[in-house]
This record gives structure tokens, sequence and C-alpha cells, in this order.
């Protein structure tokens, strides 16, 4: 690209950051001493399969005022050659895209000033060649934040978006964003959450990891919110004994004709192989809703290579698998790309003469700062193991008594309306606590009992030197093909 390139000659990006993170950012940037203050904001980098681009805010370098920030002979501020220096040095060496960030002040809206603009034009083209990697800056109201991304051989994208990830999924944008009127359909949700909710609900992509009793509830009720597209995924086929607790499956879907008791086994194996895909059940309960989410569905496991890279750009998670395998990989992703995920299960002790335990149902919301499900102790690394065993020796492995585990369609609709409830209320800024808080409820016992997550500072998952907003800069730990 020759020549100086104009603000806008890019596709715009989005910018994502967890609520800790991004706090940090605005105490400095935006002190109530009501003076201008700057900084640089390492950010790791994802693409999605359309080619757009996101941003993942890892880490923040405060320039100290008075030395790293000073009054400007072109502007009221600037940054020192020194501080400019050190951070993108910084960034290279750790492969990181470098923004720099100053405030404007308080309001709903935010833009460049002119003598902002112009020093980018005198020193980003230089910045690009020397590091070859995204650079670029930050301008921050307390409401608003626009962006100019220098791209090497693209030009210059301006920041559509900036999600903050918390209990809330808080949208900035540099100018208020107004959607007015909705679909007579959604009036009564519209009640809720408004036109802007229904809209951002519209525009989500959800992933749901399992399409089980748990999974399959979800999915129909987020194609009932009009969630506008859901990448579901499940390797498994109808079996009869899922009629009970998965919805929308039918009999034809089992192949009861082949598969039913008292038929020859090598019939009934046919049969098996022949059912109906969970994922198709799916699509056609969210077809049968008629609110226009789309699925797009994987018939395999979540380590086939499309099927986790699917995930890696969703707004929200919803895991509802039980393996260690599943759990670890969901985990990893959660925080890589920094997406929040809510992790439902329900838990039935039956002892060696069918008596039955203290059944709960598991509710577990992860942000990307509020500490991982591996810090929660609740990714089994024996279990871990085992599941990565080619299959004979998986079984030889494996010492459960064989028999399956209890399911019931009631207890599976208890963990996932909670569940469903905090994704739509995070998505549509409903939730009044910041608080992250897991969630077991015994349901023979009529109570709830409340836990805290742990976050392990040498987590190798969600600690310092973890994986938190690195994105597509690390690979996911898939299995060799």
């Amino acid at each position: 690209m020759t020549g100086t390139p104009i603000l806008g000659s890019a596709p715009a990006i989005a910018l994502k950051a967890g609520e800790g993170l991004w706090a940090e950012v605005t105490a400095h940037v935006l002190a109530p001493d009501g003076d201008e203050h700057g900084g640089a904001l390492l950010c790791g980098l994802a693409r999605n399969a359309k080619g757009e681009t996101r941003l993942l805010a890892r880490r923040f370098v405060p320039a100290i005022d008075g030395t790293d920030y000073v009054p400007g002979s072109r502007g009221y501020r600037a940054l020192t050659p020194q501080f400019i220096r050190r951070v993108v040095r910084l960034a290279a060496e750790q492969r990181l895209v470098c923004l720099f960030v100053h405030g404007h002040g308080s309001g709903d809206s935010v833009d460049f000033s002119g003598s902002d603009l112009a020093s980018h034009e005198r020193g980003y083209q230089a910045l690009l060649d020397i590091s070859q990697q995204i650079v670029g800056a930050l301008v921050l109201a307390s409401k608003a934040i626009a962006g100019d991304i220098w791209i090497p051989g693209q030009g210059r994208a301006e920041v559509h978006t900036t999600i903050v990830v918390g209990a809330n999924l808080t949208r900035l944008a540099p100018q208020p964003v107004g959607v007015h009127g909705h679909r007579f359909e959604d009036d009564r949700q519209t009640r809720l959450f408004g036109d802007l909710g229904q809209h951002i609900l519209r525009g989500a992509k959800i992933g749901v990891i399992g399409t089980g009793g748990a999974g399959m509830l979800a999915i129909e009720w987020l194609s009932r919110l009009g969630v506008g597209e859901v990448v579901a995924i499940d390797p498994d086929r109808v079996d009869l004994t899922n009629l009970t607790r998965l919805p929308g499956a039918t009999r034809r879907d089992a192949l009861s004709l082949l598969t039913s008791p008292g038929r020859p086994n090598w019939l009934r194996a046919l049969g098996r192989r022949r059912a109906a895909p969970k994922i198709r059940v799916a699509q056609r309960l969210a077809k049968t809703a008629g609110q226009g989410t789309m699925i797009s569905g994987f018939v395999c496991n979540v380590t086939d290579h499309d099927a986790a890279h699917a995930l890696t750009d969703c707004d929200y998670l919803v895991l509802a698998a039980d393996t260690a395998t599943a759990r670890h990989l969901v985990n990893i992703i959660s925080h890589q790309y920094l997406i929040p995920m809510i992790q439902v299960g329900v838990k039935i002790p039956v002892d060696k003469d069918g008596g039955v335990g203290d059944l709960f149902a598991a509710i577990r919301p992860v942000t990307p700062e509020a500490g991982c499900l591996r810090c929660a102790g609740l990714i089994d690394a024996n279990q871990l193991a085992v599941e990565s065993l080619p299959d004979p020796q998986r079984r030889q492995a494996d010492y459960g008594t064989g028999q399956p585990a209890p399911s019931v369609i009631a207890l599976n609709a208890t963990a996932v309306s909670e569940a469903i409830t905090r994704l739509m209320f995070a998505l549509t800024g409903l939730n009044q606590t910041p608080e992250i808080l897991h969630v077991r409820h015994h349901a023979r016992r009529g109570n709830r009992i409340l836990g805290e997550p742990r976050r392990d500072s040498a987590c190798p998952v969600c600690g310092v030197n973890g994986v938190v907003g690195l994105g597509d800069l690390q690979p996911l730990p898939l299995p060799r093909t």
C-alpha cells in the first residue's frame, strides 16, 4: 500500500477486554483529576473464517505522568519516544498488538482530535515498517471508545465495538447505538430487555457443546429467545433411552423399528448406526421455533479442528458435555479468546444397591478473570489421560461400572433454566451483581449452595502467564490429524 492510508480503508474490527483489566485501563486513563493520561494496551489477535479481526486485551502498561506522558510540542500531551520504543519492543517479543491509549474525559461519544490523527500519520507507518505487526490507538471516554488501527498491507481500521467481559457483556462504541422497533412476536421479550437487547440477541453467536438432555433444552430456549446463531457440537445419535429427556426427539429419530429390545443384535447395531444425529434434532427444534435461529451443527467431538475453531468467535459458550476432554478444551477456548462460558450439568449419585444420594444441579459461570474450571478442581487429570487413549486402551483403563448414569428432564431443566437466564442477562446487561458465583441446587433438600470460583496465579490457563487473551497466537490443544 502506497501513501498514507485513510482511516476506514480496512474493515472495522472489534476489541474485547476482561472487566478487571478494563477497570485498570480506565482508572489510569480516565483518572478523576480531569487531566489527560495515557498508556499502552497489549493485545492478542484472532481472525475468524470470514476474515474478521478481533483484538483481545491481555495487558495494560500505564504511561507515568511527567516521565512517559509529557507536554506535547504539537498537542496537549504526548508519549515519549522511549516509552513507545519500550512497549513496541515488549509487544514484538510476545507477538502482541500494541495499542496506545489516552482519554478524552466523560461522555457517551468520543473521537480523535486533529492533532491525534496527525501524530498517527507521522509515526505509525514507521512503526508498521519496523514491527510488521498491527499497531494503533484508542481514545476513551467514560461510556465510549474509538480506535485507529493500522494493519500491515491492508490500511487503517476503525474499532466498531468494544466488549468488556464480566457478569455483563458491556458494549462500547464511538457513538451511542440506538435501535428502535421490533417484530410483533418479540413484544413480550422486549418489555424485559428492550429493543436493543433483542437486537443484541439476534446478532449473538452462542456455542453449545453437547446436545444431550441439557444441551438440547438450551438450544430450544436460545432459539425461542431469537439468538442469531448457535454452534452445536455433538457426535451422538438419538437412542430410544434419550426420548424421555431429549426435546424434539421421536421414535422415528431413534429408528425404533430396528433398535427396539427384542430385535436381533445385528439389526439393533445397524439401527443405532443409522439413527438421526442429535444435531439434526437441534436444527429441527430451531426451525420449529420460527425465530430465525441458524444452527451450525458439527456431528463430531469438540476436539475436531473445525468444530473447536467454530467456537472461537462465539459470544458465549454453554458447556453441556461432561467429559474431562470437553471441559479441558472449552475451558482453554473460553480464556484464550475471552469468551464467557457457563457449565451446566446434573449429578445423581447412586450406590451399588440403587440408593439415590444427594443429587444436585450445577451451574458454573466462567469469565476470563474470575477463575477457571481447572482451578475449581473440575477437570480430572486422570480421566483426561484415560480419554486421550485409543479406544481399546481407554476401555481397559476405564474402571467404571459400565452402567449409564441416571438422567431426568426435570433436573436437567433446573440447571438449564438458570444457565440460559444468566446468559440472557449477561448479553442484555441485566445482571445486577458483578460477582461470578457457582451454584449447586440440591433439589431433594430444596436449597442452593453458592461458591466463589478460584483463580490460581500460577494456573497455565487463567494465571498470570496463562493463555488469557492470546487468541490465535497459541494453537489449541487438539489431537493431531
